[in-house]
């Protein structure tokens, strides 16, 4: 990622263009939204969505409406939000979209790096990098936007565990189908989302990993850390390090996506260590038993809790482009099952 003026200004220097211009691609400012009742009449189990928590509730955004628009500008009791999607790069970040004391409104600016969409501030004209929430050109150059917590999962898993949740409406008038997506469907096979095209230069191609794998992307303590999402669904816990901050990944199948956890739940002693064990999460040092939202529900340590972590979602070409050192789950920083030994010796994830 980069970490100097001289590195940002090196973005400006290789934008790639892509033939659209600032505002080609039009931002939903303010957008109207609906119940979840009223949305279930235009969306399909499987259809993905990003489901986002904000002041005032839970925002669900089909992807079928941001595949066209890219980037939303909210204002919520007097806070700006942005969130944003990126079709080429995979790439789901939201952002607290302050910088000093402006409220800034973002669109996309049309041109690209490492396939990832350029966004554009309408106050300053500054330029942005969706993935790296930084400003890379112009007046705010060097200036970084917070990242928000968010999920990718799909509109049956949204719908249940949030019904009562705002759904972003579907834009009415213009051209664009929203029932069609141009780059293909996460849906069904055979389409730019699941095969080996990168439609523009790539400043670097990692190989460990396929590179349209989806990946949760952290950075923790400078260290930057890809979670491979279908991994976990797989194994559903897995113990691991970023650099010496000990994680762990569990899948929750009632949102349909993969969390990650701080493990220190107590000071002084040892992480705790989670294995999946007849259907129940436990930590192996006291098997007491927790829930998929970081909590101790029975044992030894019920009422102790894990801080949940938060990063973006991409391919993992777009995210090892950006960040060449990152390190992997599944990797060597993962914690070995011989570890992992519950009570009467037996080894569980």
């Amino acid at each position: 990622m980069p970490r100097t003026m001289q590195d940002l200004r090196n973005i400006t220097e290789q934008l790639v263009k892509t033939g659209l211009v600032h505002g080609d691609i039009p931002s939903l400012n303010s957008p109207a939204f609906v119940a979840v009742r009223e949305a279930s009449m235009g969306l399909e189990a499987n259809d993905p969505v990003f489901v986002v928590p904000l002041p005032d509730g839970v925002r669900i955004y089909p992807q079928k409406i941001l595949v066209w628009h890219e980037v939303v500008n909210e204002v919520i009791k007097g806070e700006p939000f942005c969130i944003t999607y990126c079709p080429l790069s995979g790439c789901l970040a939201v952002y607290a979209a302050r910088a000093g004391n402006q409220n800034l409104i973002l669109d996309a600016e049309g041109r690209l790096y490492n396939n990832n969409a350029v966004l554009i501030d309408r106050n300053t004209g500054s330029l942005w990098s969706q993935v790296l929430g930084v400003a890379f050109d112009g007046p705010l150059t060097g200036t970084g936007l917070r990242i928000l917590p968010c999920y990718w999962t799909t509109w049956g898993h949204a719908r249940e565990f949030y019904p009562d949740a705002k759904v972003l409406q579907t834009p009415r008038g213009g051209w664009r189908n929203y029932n069609r997506d141009p780059y293909g469907s996460y849906l069904t096979p055979g389409n730019y989302y699941d095969d080996e095209r990168i439609l523009y230069p790539l400043t670097r191609l990692d190989s460990r990993l396929p590179a349209k794998t989806r990946i949760l992307g952290l950075e923790i303590d400078n260290n930057f850390m890809a979670v491979d999402i279908d991994y976990i669904r797989k194994v559903k816990v897995v113990n691991f390090y970023s650099g010496l901050t000990p994680l762990v990944a569990l899948y929750d199948d009632r949102l349909g996506v993969a969390r990650v956890y701080e493990r220190s739940v107590w000071e002084g002693r040892s992480p705790a260590l989670f294995v999946w064990q007849d259907g129940v999460l436990r930590d192996v040092q006291t098997r007491s038993e927790w829930d998929m939202d970081g909590r101790c529900v029975k044992g030894n340590l019920e009422g102790a809790s894990m801080e949940q972590l938060f990063g973006i979602y991409a391919f993992w070409f777009a995210w090892a482009a950006f960040n060449p050192e990152t390190e992997l789950v599944p990797g060597p920083t993962v914690v070995p099952d011989s570890a992992l030994v519950v009570g009467d010796g037996v080894t569980s994830r």
